[in-house]
């Protein structure tokens, strides 16, 4: 799918692309979202450019996500899409700029992407060339990441404060088992997250190095806001990074104790029916010199001698504070 926007009669326009389809005048931005090979050939021989692979956007050296042929710089950078879902997924997205035109190609669906199409539409200042495009683009995408971040930031405070709240012998007791699962997920989205902000601020400083001849001054201190932001963004990630470790390991721990419990309780269960069993164990025995078997009063006597020798191991260990 390909989506164009464009400028016509002083606004911006929103335009699916048909294989076969000449490209408007005023293009500000093309939007390629899992082109076909046909769509892909026929773009580029419109756009006069040599779009990069599926393969070739997922390479991980510098020189291959960032570089300059002919005038057309191409930025490659890693963008993560459903977050909030359970399949998170980071996937590379590149950025083209060729005479002032915005060329994006995507085979992931971003929320920021969405986000800042819709603002574009209602404010077209912010889509007026290809330069400001590409800047409200990654920072739709920075402040994604921070929102992204904010969500696991809470449901973060929310397990914890049931993780440490919780009661293991409580009803109500968090399932410690599913908090493990959750923090595999923010540790699998904050990890996501730190890779997209280092791509995207090698992207940023990328810019800042080619564009500084040919941009304005209030251009580039955007992009320096935008590396500030994307520093407190990484640090702050860097943290719940940490958080979501601690965690773990109190976790970890709680199951430890919920173990030891229950280990705990089986052993004193069984001590305490140790000397019931060696007392009836003794009189199972079958000699006869056994002066007992012969006694009106042996049998009661016997379970007497296993109850009382179930309940003194029984009150010991609860005035010693071990059930």
């Amino acid at each position: 799918m390909v989506t164009l926007y464009h400028i016509l009669d002083g606004k911006l326009v929103r335009t699916p692309w048909q294989l076969g389809s000449a490209l408007p005048e005023r293009l500000v931005w093309a939007d390629i979202m899992e082109p076909t090979t046909e769509e892909e050939h026929s773009l580029e021989a419109l756009l006069g450019l040599d779009l990069p692979t599926r393969a070739e956007m997922r390479e991980i050296e510098v020189s291959s996500r960032l570089y300059e042929v002919d005038g057309a710089r191409f930025m490659t950078a890693t963008v993560v899409s459903k977050a909030d879902t359970q399949l998170a997924e980071a996937g590379a997205i590149t950025f083209v700029m060729a005479n002032h035109v915005l060329v994006s190609l995507r085979y992931s669906d971003p929320l920021s992407f969405t986000i800042f199409s819709a603002r574009a539409l209602k404010l077209p200042g912010q889509c007026e060339s290809g330069e400001t495009a590409l800047a409200g683009l990654i920072e739709a995408i920075i402040d994604r990441a921070a929102d992204v971040l904010e969500n696991v930031a809470t449901e973060m405070d929310t397990l914890s404060r049931n993780v440490f709240r919780s009661k293991i012998n409580d009803g109500d007791s968090i399932d410690l088992e599913e908090a493990l699962r959750s923090l595999g997920r923010f540790d699998d989205l904050t990890g996501k997250v730190r890779e997209s902000l280092a791509s995207i601020e090698r992207v940023v400083s990328f810019l800042t190095q080619v564009l500084a001849p040919e941009v304005k001054k209030d251009y580039r201190a955007r992009l320096k806001t935008m590396a500030r932001d994307i520093r407190s963004i990484a640090e702050h990630a860097s943290a719940l990074a940490q958080k979501v470790n601690f965690l773990l390991d109190a976790t970890l721990g709680m199951i430890n104790i919920e173990q030891t419990r229950v280990i705990k309780i089986l052993s004193v269960g069984a001590t305490v029916f140790l000397p019931p069993t060696l007392i009836a164990s003794v009189y199972g025995m079958n000699f006869e010199l056994m002066p007992e078997l012969h006694w009106d009063f042996g049998y009661p006597m016997a379970i007497v001698l296993m109850i009382v020798s179930a309940v003194l191991p029984y009150f010991y260990f609860k005035r010693k504070g071990w059930l």
